[in-house]
Parts: C-alpha cells; structure tokens; sequence
C-alpha cells in the first residue's frame, strides 16, 4: 500500500507545482489554459485548476475574459518592480558610499526594512575594516540599529505601532526595549534627520544613519556608518551626520526626489 504524504510534503509539493506553473510564462507564450498547464506539467486538471485558482486570489496569475486562458498578474509585476527598484538604488548609491566611506574610514550600509528587521542590500568596508554583524542579505532587528531606526522614524504611525508591538529583545544593556521610550527616540529622529544607535546592538559600536527618498518623497532605505566607539567618537558625530545626511540627499535626488522649498 502506498504511503500517504505527511501535510507538510503536501505543502512543499503543492508550492513546487506552484513555482513550475509560473515558470511556463514566457515572452513567447504569455498565456496558458489549464488543460495545456495539465499537459505541460504532467498533473491532473483538478490539482492544477486547484492551484491557479489561489495564484488568481493572490494576484500572481490573472485571466484573460476574451480567450479564457491564465496570464501573470499584477503581483509578479510589483515583485518585479522591487527587484528593479533595489538595482536602481544600488546602481546610484554604490559610487556615493564609496566615496563617503573613504572621507570617514569606516565601513558603509545600505538597507531597507521588512516587516521589523532591517535587511543589508550592499555593504562597502573601509581600508581599516573591523568585524562586523552586517553582511550582503543579513537581517538584523530595526529597534538596536540606527539603520531601521532612520527608516522606521519616517513611516506612518500605523507601521510605527504594529512595529512596536513585536517583541524588543536587549543586546546589551543599553538597548531600547521599552515601547514608549523607543517611540521617543523615533520622534527625536523624525525632527533631527538621522539616527544614532551607541552600544544598542554590539557593545564597542555606534551607527548614525539617515533616510533614503525615492521620487514620491517616501523613506524606502536608510544609508549608515558603523565604526567602533574608539574611532569614532562623539566629538566626531557632527562630521559624521554632516557627511551622511549630505550622501542621503544626493542618493535621494539621483532617485528623483526633489524637497519643496
């Protein structure tokens, strides 16, 4: 007899099915109907009409009234529409932060937050590098780093609350947990224009960062130095915020955004 599947093979199988449907969308056959989707992929009509059926709801597959056949969906689109929105920043951003990495000699993030966790895009080091807890695609928690912190201050306080609500773990002793103070903070962040975060993540380390503007004036990434506390000091901070705030504002305007006067 054979075996039944456990629920979680039926899962993992149901969205590898999934990921092979959508990769039957070329330029060259932009459309499919479910009984050429059977075929192609050798599965019944039933599990594949099944499947379709939650990529349409879910946006990922939408169909087309005049031939009654699937086509990709408005979902694909927005995805797209990230991923080129991130080449776009990188591409803009790398020679600034590079050069703004050699005027300070420490090492350069940008990032950009998702959900409550602060995601490294790229990462430049310094000629003095020291060991970091950033690399390429890491996650790191938004209430300890400047970065998060720069581009949390700027969401709308719907995004503010629900981000807060989620568990604020202590790294050291002086990381922010309560929600009231680290609301605080985000204000005082709001009205200065950048973020520092000192011994909040990893003692012996301080971030300042600043927000990235996109065209439509909203905060999509924040850009950040992160030294040790003995290099850089708090009688260095102003040097530092001038800088920064200065490369954020270049970046932002390379992406179209331009502040009223």
């Amino acid at each position: 007899m054979a075996k039944k599947k456990e629920p979680n093979q039926n899962r993992l199988s149901s969205v590898q099915n999934a990921m092979g449907i959508l990769r039957l969308f070329k330029a060259n056959k932009s459309e499919w109907s479910i009984t050429d989707i059977a075929h192609e992929k050798n599965l019944p009509k039933s599990t594949v009409h099944r499947l379709v059926s939650t990529m349409v709801k879910e946006g990922f597959l939408s169909k087309n009234p005049r031939t009654n056949r699937y086509r990709l969906g408005l979902s694909i689109l927005y995805l797209g529409g990230v991923i080129f929105s991130h080449r776009q920043l990188y591409k803009e951003a790398l020679p600034i932060v590079r050069k703004l990495v050699r005027i300070l000699g420490e090492t350069g993030h940008i990032c950009f937050l998702e959900n409550d966790e602060v995601v490294y895009l790229f990462r430049v080091e310094s000629d003095d590098p020291v060991r970091l807890l950033t690399y390429i695609g890491r996650k790191n928690p938004f209430h300890c780093t400047s970065e998060g912190l720069a581009i949390l201050a700027f969401q709308d306080e719907k995004i503010i609350d629900t981000a807060l609500q989620h568990p604020l773990y202590a790294f050291t002793d002086e990381t922010i947990t309560g929600p009231a103070e680290l609301k605080k903070e985000l204000q005082r962040i709001y009205e200065n224009g950048y973020a520092i975060s000192k011994n909040h993540y990893y003692n012996g380390f301080v971030g300042i960062a600043a927000p990235i503007r996109d065209h439509s004036g909203q905060v999509v990434a924040s850009l950040s130095i992160i030294g040790p506390t003995s290099r850089v000091t708090e009688d260095r901070y102003p040097f530092f915020i001038e800088n920064i705030t200065n490369a954020t504002a270049e970046i932002s305007e390379l992406l179209g955004y331009f502040p009223k006067i």
